[in-house]
């Protein structure tokens, strides 16, 4: 297992049309899609940012500060290596397009993320 990057960072706020104006305006990063209360940025490396307003009742776990999600090179050996380890995952395994991902408790209670492709390749 070989973890590659930060590849996803999310962030509930309670005021989410000023922080995306921070994001959008100030910062300069490109809207990637949005939705009634969250919305997606594409960094200039790719990595996605998303906001989430406190409508977001599906992210509403997000409560220990901004999520970050580590790309790895294969998402099913580093989740059983980490199972293995005693990690305690949130909820189910996400897949789309090749890719899972699924939130997890580090130690200290902090929530983050493991994302990689679903086979293997990347």
């Amino acid at each position: 297992m070989t973890v590659l990057k930060v590849d996803f960072v999310g962030i509930r706020t309670s005021r989410l049309d000023e922080t995306v104006a921070l994001f959008r305006d100030v910062l300069g990063v490109r809207v990637a899609g949005q939705s009634d209360d969250s919305v997606r940025f594409r960094l200039a490396d790719n990595t996605l940012l998303e906001l989430y307003g406190p409508g977001d009742e599906f992210h509403a776990f997000f409560a220990t500060g901004p999520v970050v999600a580590f790309r790895v090179n294969d998402f099913a050996i580093a989740r059983q290596v980490m199972a293995d380890a005693g990690v305690e995952f949130i909820g189910e395994i996400q897949t789309a397009d090749g890719v899972s991902w699924q939130d997890f408790y580090s130690p200290d209670g902090t929530i983050l993320e493991l994302i990689g492709p679903t086979s293997g390749r990347l």
